[in-house]
C-alpha cells in the first residue's frame, strides 16, 4: 500500500511540474490577428511578419508581448501599451505614439523615422541598434528617465 501510495504521489508532482513547464510556452502562444484592433489585448501574444501600416490600434495593449518583422508604418497607435514587449526589426516610421508606453521593452533593430513621441514614455526601456532621434519628440520621457521636449508646438 506504502509503495502505491508512493507511486500516485512520484505521478502527481510529475504532472505538476510538467504543467509548470508548459506556462511559459502558453503565455507566448502565437497572437490571433484579430486581436490587433483598436482597444485590443493581446498581452504575451507572439507576432511576427505582419504588415500592420497604416492601421489605426489606438490603446492596443501588448504587454509582454514579442513582435518580430512588423511594419507598423504610419500606424495610429496613441496611448498603446508595448511595456515589458520584445519588438524586433519592427518599423515605426511615420506612427503616431502619442502617449505609448514602451516601459522596460526591449528593442532591438527598430526604426522610428519621422515618428511621433509625444507624451511617449521609454523609461527603462532597452535599446540594440535603435535609433529614437529621428522621431519627433514633445514631453517624451527617455530610457535615461530625462525628458525631451526639443520639438513641442
Amino acid at each position: 500500500m506504502k509503495h502505491l501510495i508512493s507511486t500516485v504521489r512520484c505521478q502527481a508532482l510529475g504532472a505538476a511540474l510538467a504543467l509548470l513547464a508548459a506556462i511559459p510556452v502558453l503565455a507566448q502562444q502565437a497572437g490571433d490577428p484579430s486581436k490587433l484592433r483598436m482597444l485590443g489585448e493581446c498581452r504575451g501574444c507572439n507576432f511576427e511578419g505582419l504588415d500592420l501600416s497604416g492601421r489605426k490600434l489606438t490603446g492596443m495593449d501588448l504587454t509582454e508581448a514579442t513582435l518580430r518583422d512588423i511594419d507598423f508604418g504610419g500606424a495610429e497607435l496613441n496611448i498603446a501599451l508595448f511595456d515589458f514587449a520584445v519588438i524586433e526589426n519592427v518599423s515605426f516610421d511615420g506612427a503616431d505614439l502619442g502617449g505609448a508606453s514602451f516601459r522596460g521593452a526591449r528593442l532591438i533593430n527598430v526604426t522610428f523615422e519621422d515618428a511621433d513621441f509625444q507624451a511617449t514614455v521609454f523609461e527603462d526601456a532597452i535599446l540594440e541598434n535603435t535609433d529614437l532621434s529621428p522621431g519627433r519628440f514633445c514631453l517624451t520621457q527617455m530610457p535615461s528617465e530625462n525628458t525631451n521636449s526639443t520639438e513641442c508646438d
